[in-house]
């Protein structure tokens, strides 16, 4: 895993692991998990990805809100680098 992806990665699942650390049903969880299944909810998913675009001073474009990019961590840390690299289409 390249260095920029990995603090992009490590610095989502804080954000992550604050918002589940309120009320997910799993209290550890790896990058690749699929967070709905360790209890967020879709409001939790929104305020991840205000969150996100706090933390990385983005805006997340209309076009990448979909499901399978805030899937996992490593989805929501893909997007952001395309994001932050103008490459999301």
């Amino acid at each position: 895993m390249p260095q920029a992806f990995a603090a992009t990665v490590d610095r989502t699942m804080a954000l992550a692991g604050e918002i589940a650390a309120r009320h997910a049903t799993v209290a550890a969880f790896r990058p690749e998990d699929a967070l709905t299944e360790v209890g967020l909810t879709s409001l939790d998913l929104v305020n991840l990805m205000l969150a996100v675009e706090a933390e990385f001073d983005i805006m997340i474009p209309p076009s990448c809100l979909n499901p399978q990019n805030f899937h996992s961590i490593e989805a929501i840390a893909r997007m952001v680098e395309a994001v932050r690299a103008g490459t999301f289409q």
